[in-house]
């Protein structure tokens, strides 16, 4: 069912969150060493940021058919360059240096107990935080336009929704409709 190797009879029981709790707990740790002084976003706004878009991505990825691991794992580094830096400038582009040094440091640490994240897996993650700023543009990237939908609309569960130019409403109220809930987010 999924578009990843994992299926749909593997996250009935248990959902598989280990990968994530560890990447989580490597992120958390790195924000021990941010300042506050230089921070465009408070930091407490960025880490309930990270964690509600997880949550929505793992719901709308089980929806989509989309391995919702991968999913909550995009959503969770979608921001990181603004989350360890402060800034927001590019920072889709610039997540890259900090995804690959989070997730060499999970492979270290996994070493054997839990599987890795794989370069296939590293790759599209990088593709799709990369584009998903750009809410206007559509793509064939599953994960790129679950990735913008998600942030769309958490966007707008936070009060942070910019108008329709920006292409946040028409994605958060798209993503409303497939979870079939009857309210349309107005400008």
């Amino acid at each position: 069912m999924f578009e990843n190797s994992k299926s749909m009879k593997e996250y009935q029981n248990r959902f598989p969150t280990w990968r994530l709790n560890l990447v989580l707990t490597i992120i958390q740790k790195k924000l021990v060493e941010t300042t506050l002084e230089t921070r465009e976003l408070p930091l407490v706004w960025s880490q309930m940021h990270m964690y509600s878009t997880m949550q929505l991505a793992k719901l709308l990825a089980l929806k989509r058919g989309i391995n919702p691991e991968l999913a909550s794992l995009t959503c969770a580094l979608h921001d990181i360059h603004t989350l360890l830096t402060g800034s927001r400038k590019e920072h889709g582009v610039n997540a890259e240096k900090h995804l690959r040094e989070i997730v060499n440091e999970y492979n270290q640490k996994s070493q054997g107990k839990l599987p890795e994240i794989t370069n296939e897996e590293v790759d599209r993650m990088i593709a799709a935080i990369a584009v998903h700023s750009d809410k206007t543009t559509t793509s064939n990237d599953s994960l790129a336009e679950l990735l913008k939908d998600v942030d769309s609309l958490d966007s707008y569960l936070h009060g942070l929704i910019q108008g329709k130019q920006s292409g946040r409403i028409p994605r958060g109220n798209k993503v409303l409709k497939e979870f079939n809930i009857d309210f349309l987010i107005e400008e």
